[in-house]
């Protein structure tokens, strides 16, 4: 970095500039927390719904899938059109329409019609998370991007605590129907009102901003060089780094399936008691939140990405390897496995989502987003017939969680191999 740039960076540093922490990143964690309790929510009245709706358990199974299959319709599109025209506007319009598809899973009549909601369920969701990204990418120079990114996917472990409670008070006083109208209303009561509120595709177009903090983040952004070209979803197809970052997210993703196949059953079977094994159970997202924020924030001050993804996957992928070797007699070996294998999961996140920003070019960061978190998410599709396949042909658990283990590892490796081309991007940038 020039020195030039240095003394602006640093000027820029002293700013106020640190409303972006508080007011935008709060709203993204709050909108996809909301899209995760509407995810996951059929699991928690499945029961009744099977009941109701006169569903065997496979039926079931694939009503809870569906969402999955339409989840990669917009993950290309989503990102393109986020970049091209508006990630305040796409992010707005798919709030509304996953809102009104999770209220109208409450009203279904039968299995077809539970179905249909599903997945354009999955269809509106699919398309937030690129934009959302994007937008992410916008606001924050990468010196910042790792904590961004670090702190957008605490959603997950927090989702996770409260998912639960949330959807077991609701069915006390109501049923499956009341689940789905009252968690479908949230979107459009609480991330539309927020969004509107907070979302800018540009800080200078933010109303809660001052134009001098504004200007101090334009500083910031300069001093990484230019990523205001146009949205080329061809650049992006093109980009061997795209379909490599892709092939790594699915296989983090896919071996990360290996992480429900024992440790929790086993942690449900050695401890007793609803009381206990929720405190126990809230251990790992904890460990989870603390992992993402030191990770993604060490990231930001050595900038070792690629490190700091290969790590967590390979330890992360050792432990899903080697979890069938932890029996109920090992009672808080089995806490503290499920806990590190946890935190490695999602504590990837952050500088990994900093390495994608880093190698794919500005003007195919939309489609590219969309494709690596598309391709990736494949991989937790894949994850649940690859395991059965696995534990079918073979009768064996442990080989199943040495595959998830090994895929992890795998993409840990890839991670390091890597190295070479974002420190020659950075290198370029600076």
């Amino acid at each position: 970095m020039s020195n030039d740039k240095m003394e602006l960076t640093d000027r820029a540093r002293a700013g106020s500039t640190n409303r972006r922490w508080t007011r935008l990143i709060p709203v993204i964690l709050v909108i996809y927390i909301i899209a995760y309790i509407d995810r996951v929510n059929i699991g928690f009245g499945m029961g009744q719904i099977r009941e109701s709706l006169h569903m065997d358990a496979a039926q079931g199974g694939f009503a809870a899938g569906i969402f999955f299959i339409g989840y990669l319709v917009l993950q290309v599109p989503g990102g393109y059109l986020a970049q091209k025209w508006s990630a305040r506007k796409i992010v707005f319009c798919l709030m509304l329409g996953w809102g009104l598809c999770a209220i109208l899973a409450g009203f279904v009549a039968n299995y077809g019609q539970l179905l249909t909601a599903r997945f354009m369920l999955g269809v509106f969701e699919g398309g937030v998370q690129p934009a959302l990204m994007v937008l992410i990418n916008r606001w924050f120079p990468k010196s910042e991007k790792g904590r961004a990114f670090s702190l957008f996917i605490m959603h997950n472990p927090i989702a996770t605590v409260i998912t639960a409670p949330l959807a077991g008070l609701i069915l006390m006083h109501g049923s499956w129907r009341e689940l789905f109208v009252i968690q479908g209303l949230l979107p459009l009561l609480i991330g539309v009102g927020l969004w509107l509120w907070v979302a800018a595709d540009d800080p200078a177009e933010a109303r809660w901003l001052s134009a001098q903090e504004a200007q101090e983040i334009a500083t910031l952004k300069a001093a990484d060089g230019d990523d205001s070209a146009a949205s080329n979803w061809r650049a992006a197809v093109k980009s061997p780094y795209v379909w490599l970052l892709a092939l790594m997210g699915m296989l983090v993703w896919l071996g990360f399936y290996g992480l429900q196949l024992w440790l929790p059953t086993l942690l449900k079977t050695v401890f007793k008691g609803e009381l206990t094994v929720g405190l126990v159970a809230a251990i790992p997202p904890i460990c989870a939140v603390a992992a993402i924020w030191i990770n993604g924030r060490g990231a930001d001050r050595d900038g070792r990405y690629n490190v700091r993804v290969a790590v967590p996957l390979i330890v992360g992928g050792v432990i899903l390897a080697t979890s069938t070797l932890i029996t109920a007699n090992q009672p808080w070996l089995v806490v503290l496995a499920l806990a590190a294998a946890t935190a490695c999961q999602l504590s990837f996140f952050g500088p990994y989502w900093t390495m994608n920003s880093t190698l794919v070019r500005p003007e195919a960061v939309g489609a590219g987003f969309g494709i690596i978190n598309g391709i990736g998410n494949l991989g937790g599709l894949l994850g649940p017939y690859v395991g059965g396949w696995i534990q079918d042909t073979t009768g064996s658990l442990a080989l199943a969680s040495v595959f998830f283990g090994c895929s992890v590892i795998l993409a840990g490796i890839m991670a390091l191999a890597l190295r070479g081309a974002v420190r020659r991007r950075v290198s370029a940038d600076s």
